[in-house]
């Protein structure tokens, strides 16, 4: 195992030596390689659940999951996307995936495979989606300069108009960008944390997410692609087009709610990559930034001198790099995942609206708790005896509880939601 309580994930566009690979800080050794012969798409690469890496095609309709622990990804499961996907993302807890495709925004319960809802509401593509760390909001950006919050309970128990999408109303909307959003970052509190929008129009947008009060628009003079807050959120930095990473100090926020950078005197610049900066993270213990660039190269720099500590080429641009822990799962032979998967559905069941969302979360062992996991119809032989009579009946009687439950959940979330 690493001597470092994390390790760096990267993909590049191209997927010749590895669709994904985990790589140690420290010593830029190559940990673990993720392989299916395929490049993976922007803002698309995920850790679910500490069990698997998630990630999309970056040119067919599909999702994979690799074990972390394996390089082939998961088989004997079905994870086809409704079409290409922009971006994706994963609830902390891993329970749901939310995909985009296009301007469109479909949400998965990864047990189950169930498609929970289908959300339109962009009138152009969808380029980053991100969960807040407690899972309870999703948040989406787009080519169009908009940006929405929304509330995952409110969007999953909202029913579907006549075109097969929800349009549950998002918590709040921003429409401060007039050029494309190309990258979100969270902070660590939940709906009460900060959101930060990046954009080719030049600016960088800190909002208050329990408010969806603007707190702070910084105008740079170059467009942004990329953005990442050390785990204090005393910092903040923001990659450009030009291939610098510019490093503004939130320790002392401008007075106005307006403020333009200058970038030689009020933020200290990174100055190290060619071409744009398309991913950003920040180690842990504060002192590491990771950043990957178009040009093909992934850079550890020390923050506090911004030196290049250790560059890790790639045959093509990069398409994620970025921190994450370094769980047992990385390293042991025998995976335990905390997470059930199952092939994703196109469409909910034809009698979804009296179903109910059944979380199920735990390890395989576990699966007899969740008889639709375990049995299968086609298992069971009907044959007219007394065994297949009596599963029959409690088939239905399921079916009823489920009935009830589905309205009292309904009932107690628009109790919650007023």
């Amino acid at each position: 195992m690493s001597s470092s309580s994390e390790i760096i994930i990267t993909s590049d566009g191209t997927g010749q030596m590895f669709s994904a690979a985990g790589w140690d800080p420290q010593t830029g050794t190559q940990l673990a390689t993720y392989k299916n012969g395929a490049s993976l798409g922007y803002n698309t690469t995920n850790i679910i659940a500490d069990s698997y890496l998630l990630a999309a095609d970056a040119t067919k309709p599909r999702l994979y999951f690799w074990p972390l622990n394996q390089q082939t990804p998961v088989e004997n499961m079905r994870f086809v996307a409704p079409g290409n996907v922009t971006a994706l993302t994963c609830s902390p807890d891993g329970l749901f995936i939310a995909a985009a495709i296009g301007e469109k925004i479909c949400i998965w319960q990864t047990s189950t495979g169930v498609q929970l809802a289908i959300v339109a509401r962009h009138y152009q593509t969808v380029t980053c989606l991100k969960f807040t760390s407690d899972g309870s909001t999703l948040i989406s950006g787009g080519d169009d300069g908009l940006v929405f919050v929304w509330s995952l309970s409110s969007v999953v128990s909202t029913t579907e108009n006549n075109m097969g999408t929800r349009q549950a109303a998002p918590l709040y909307s921003f429409s401060d960008h007039s050029l494309a959003v190309k990258d979100l970052f969270i902070g660590r509190f939940g709906i009460q944390g900060r959101l930060v929008t990046v954009s080719l129009d030049c600016t960088a947008k800190i909002y208050d997410l329990d408010s969806g009060t603007l707190l702070l628009s910084l105008v740079f003079g170059v467009p942004l692609t990329s953005a990442s807050m050390d785990l204090r959120e005393s910092y903040l930095f923001v990659g450009c087009t030009t291939g610098d990473i510019f490093h503004f100090n939130l320790h002392s926020p401008p007075r106005g709610r307006e403020h333009h950078v200058n970038q030689t005197e009020e933020s200290s610049t990174f100055k190290g990559h060619t071409k744009a900066v398309t991913c950003l993270s920040v180690s842990s213990d504060c002192a590491s930034l990771l950043s990957g660039s178009a040009d093909g190269s992934v850079n550890i720099w020390h923050i506090p001198s911004r030196q290049i500590v250790r560059t890790i080429p790639h045959k093509g641009p990069i398409t994620a790099a970025f921190f994450t822990r370094a769980v047992n799962n990385f390293f042991t032979n025998d995976l335990k995942p905390k997470l059930i998967l199952h092939s994703l559905q196109r469409r909910p069941d034809a009698d979804y609206e009296n179903d109910v969302i059944e979380v199920v979360n735990g390890c395989r062992e576990q699966d007899l708790l969740n008889p639709e996991t375990f049995f299968n119809s086609n298992d069971v032989l009907s044959d007219g005896s007394d065994s297949y009579a009596e599963l029959q009946k409690a088939q239905e009687e399921i079916k009823a509880l489920k009935a009830t439950n589905a309205q009292m959940y309904k009932y107690g979330v628009k109790l919650l939601l007023k």
